[in-house]
């Protein structure tokens, strides 16, 4: 047996356990690893230089497969730059398997080189972290490697999924001679976990009927998930049972004509305002990107408010709940529709009274041609540029959208419905690094356009998402240049600051056009309405390269007009 056969053998369990893509960073410590992996016939494997920008390709594609992908890289602060990715991956709740070569325990903390405390670094932003042994002689501590790596696979791919870590120490020699062979052992062993679907009892379904027949204004809010069977469900319960469900862009909630909420509720018209309020409010999914619809729920409580996650954690951001339903979203409403459907059929129900929907409908319809009114006859601007590309995008696409200022300008003008557009945004941690890299990842996993709306600051700082040989002729960007974070001049606090323009917005000259040469990437440059038109026929196109579109727009102007949207929905009624 060669020394480092169980080290060989984890690409087999992976393997076995259909986890088949790896994401490979350069480095000897982690050279068996690397072999392994790179020669096992059933892994695909894709090496990147960087490592942040490896982390978050690595979860892209876990986000469109929701299959588990696995990082390696080599001992030292290699292992931190995949903090970024990580984190944001148990926020989003993505399978991520890290495995981390280092240093063997005696040689931590001595001067020795790429060397740092690796036990445990990514603190809580894993589901749990393990430690390899670094001998591998005795019978025992090849079944404690086997065990490890079965339970870590298996923790990642079980609700909530997420990261796991597994660091590995490795002595030398790193490489197998030229006589070696890399085998496999084709009886490792194999741990299956079994999943047990959660079901609510026939006491909780009672109480909650009780609950929904006292509750007149009933609300449904999806918060960021990634697509699935929930869609057609929901559809139901909007046009059959009249409850209004309301979702951010990065819902996927398809198949409803979107209710531009975070518009309508910023008006300061309280009498306004205040029909909007539920009396039971059942939520599901994560984060909200809208700040005006977390202030309305909080400052609008409903006498109950039911949120529906498999996560066991207890959150909420709206301040109201009042009961925690540990089952999926999607059994919890198709249960719910089907007693529902039956109970009305029982009781020979045939209208419902749908004012409380008239209300979020009417006003959305309004908003939606004020917004529309307003950014027609606006000049040219990031707004109602940003408006042209989602009016643009492919039907069954996938839409990546960065954070900043391009995610709020998204969820403003929402997805025409019918459009089968899934759309991904990393709004686990909100951060503006790795939202290129995420868009190349998911691309390289799927056949789908993949168009990634990017403004200026996240697309410098995550370029080297370009820097590998894997780059996708399905990924279409979509670069706002505003050269600067023209955020900080538009949300109050910054732009009252003198330091707004050195220390906040940090204006910045560059341009994408070289960096697309350097890359062969297909590069077109906007500076208007009619060039933007032109350059937009690329989303539809079958191109061999990937689509960088720069769009250049005046920053200063962009405040101006979106100041002016704010004024126009302040006494909006």
């Amino acid at each position: 047996m060669a020394i480092l056969q169980p080290i060989h053998n984890i690409a087999e369990i992976f393997s076995k356990k259909n986890v088949k893509t790896a994401i490979l960073c350069p480095g000897s410590r982690s050279a068996a690893l690397t072999i392994s992996l790179v020669r096992h016939p059933d892994i695909e494997t894709f090496s990147i230089s960087d490592e942040r920008s490896a982390g978050f390709i690595g979860m892209g594609m876990a986000q469109v497969t929701g299959e588990a992908v696995v990082l390696v890289c080599t001992s030292g602060t290699a292992a931190y730059n995949f903090a970024p990715a990580i984190a944001e991956s148990f926020f989003q709740e993505i399978p991520l398997i890290i495995l981390t070569a280092d240093r063997p325990a005696e040689w931590i903390n001595q001067y020795d080189g790429q060397t740092i405390f690796q036990r445990e670094i990514y603190g809580k932003h894993v589901k749990k972290s393990f430690e390899l042994p670094s001998e591998y002689s005795n019978t025992d501590v090849v079944w404690q490697i086997e065990r490890v790596v079965n339970e870590a696979i298996n923790l990642a791919q079980v609700h909530p999924k997420g990261p796991v870590h597994i660091n590995i120490p490795i002595r030398e020699p790193f490489y197998p001679t030229v006589e070696e062979d890399i085998t496999y052992d084709k009886n490792v062993r194999i741990i299956s976990n079994v999943e047990i679907e959660k079901k609510l009892s026939n006491q909780f379904w009672s109480n909650f009927k009780d609950i929904w027949e006292n509750c007149e204004n009933k609300l449904i809010i999806v918060g960021h998930r990634q697509s699935s069977g929930l869609d057609e469900t929901l559809e139901k319960f909007s046009s059959e049972m009249c409850i209004p469900v309301i979702g951010d862009i990065i819902s996927n909630v398809n198949n409803i004509d979107s209710i531009l909420a975070d518009v309508f509720l910023s008006s300061k018209n309280e009498l306004f305002r205040s029909k909007f309020k539920p009396d039971l409010l059942i939520t599901c999914g994560k984060s909200i990107i809208s700040k005006n619809l977390k202030i309305f729920i909080r400052n609008n409580k409903p006498t109950f408010h039911f949120h529906i996650q498999e996560n066991p954690d207890l959150t909420d951001p709206f301040q109201t709940l009042t009961h925690k339903v540990e089952v999926s979203p999607e059994y919890f409403f198709k249960q719910l529709f089907e007693d529902l459907d039956f109970l009305s059929f029982k009781k020979g129900e045939d209208e419902i009274d749908n004012q409380y929907l008239k209300f979020w409908t009417e006003a959305s319809v309004k908003a939606k041609q004020t917004l529309n009114g307003f950014l027609n006859s606006s000049e040219y601007c990031e707004f109602k540029v940003i408006r042209n590309v989602l009016d643009k995008l492919p039907e069954n696409s996938i839409f990546h959208v960065a954070n900043s200022m391009v995610v709020r300008y998204s969820n403003l003008i929402g997805l025409e419905k019918g459009k089968n557009i899934e759309v991904f945004a990393n709004r686990g941690t909100s951060g503006i690094d790795g939202s290129l890299s995420s868009a190349l990842g998911s691309a390289l996993k799927t056949n789908k356009t993949v168009t990634c709306l990017i403004g200026d600051m996240s697309f410098f700082y995550d370029r080297n998402a370009f820097w590998n040989t894997y780059l996708p002729d399905n990924l279409r960007v979509i670069l706002i240049n505003n050269h600067g974070g023209n955020i900080f001049r538009i949300i109050d606090g910054p732009n009252k600051q003198p330091e707004v323009s050195e220390y906040f917005e940090t204006k910045q000259n560059s341009s994408a056009e070289y960096f697309c040469k350097e890359n062969d990437v297909e590069y077109q440059k906007v500076f208007d309405e009619e060039s933007l038109g032109n350059a937009l026929n690329l989303l539809h196109q079958i191109t061999s390269r990937p689509v960088v579109i720069e769009v250049e727009v005046d920053g200063s102007q962009n405040v101006q007009i979106f100041n002016s949207y704010k004024s126009l929905f302040a006494d909006f009624s």
